[in-house]
């Protein structure tokens, strides 16, 4: 059997019950180099890979799953950007014949907006800035109907030391179209969510556009990006997209 994981996106914490049971249940654990240490303490085989090494690291654990349990491990949830997909993939193209059991975990965008407030109390959408598997042709213009249809937006992967263009394009077409409909987007950044060096800003597309190099500096792939709808505010300090109750029941008494 192969159980498909995802650890939370951060500390042991923030992994679910089921997960947790699983991974100390299983032969055997496969992961990616960086989610090591977050699995070690299950004191059970290990087998990681670097980046880039994904089909390899899939194909070794179906393999392995053939004679023993095996947890595959993403982090966040497997099904959202996780290796889920590839596992069931390979498993019918390669004829692995292994049965497949995904396990749910707490995504990094679940996580971020408890962090901000309530930023994705309504309609929202979630895009990988990374172009390494999606053109980013495509990916511009998922934004495009993302804001056409007022929804939020979590921004994966934003920003690497080798991959600037897609996030600085990406800002300034959301900077061009909030000018186009005098719109300032509240966006709110979290960084190492679930960790214990997690922090967080909330800004606005103009100020953040006004002080980019100092955001770029910022911003890394550990980074989460949520930028608001037209309704998105700021209340308290914290970032809030709010469902309608206010404006369905509360403002017309």
């Amino acid at each position: 059997m192969l159980y498909v994981i995802g650890t939370g996106p951060g500390n042991n914490q923030y992994i679910t019950k089921e997960a947790d049971e699983v991974l100390k249940s299983v032969d055997s654990i496969v992961c990616y180099l960086g989610y090591k240490e977050f699995v070690e303490s299950y004191d059970k085989p290990i087998h990681s890979t670097g980046m880039t090494r994904e089909i390899d690291r899939v194909k070794f654990a179906l393999e392995k799953s053939k004679s023993e349990n095996v947890a595959l491990v993403s982090s966040g949830d497997a099904t959202i950007y996780g290796m889920a997909s590839l596992a069931y993939e390979l498993n019918k193209e390669y004829d692995y014949g292994v049965e497949i059991k995904t396990v749910a975990g707490l995504s990094s965008a679940n996580m971020c907006s408890s962090i901000l407030g309530a930023p994705l109390n309504h309609d929202f959408v979630t895009i990988s800035l990374s172009d390494l598997l999606t053109p980013f042709e495509i990916i511009m213009k998922r934004i495009l109907c993302a804001l056409e249809g007022d929804f939020v937006i979590s921004l994966y992967n934003p920003l690497s030391t080798k991959r600037k263009d897609p996030f600085l394009q990406t800002m300034d077409f959301v900077k061009s179209y909030s000018q186009d409909r005098d719109v300032n987007y509240i966006i709110g950044i979290v960084k190492n969510a679930g960790r214990d060096t997690e922090e967080f800003r909330i800004t606005t597309i103009n100020e953040l556009m006004d002080n980019l190099e100092e955001y770029m500096e910022y911003i890394d792939m550990k980074t989460t990006l949520i930028i608001g709808n037209t309704n998105t505010k700021v209340i308290d300090g914290k970032m809030i997209t709010p469902r309608g109750y206010f404006k369905k029941y509360i403002d017309n008494e």
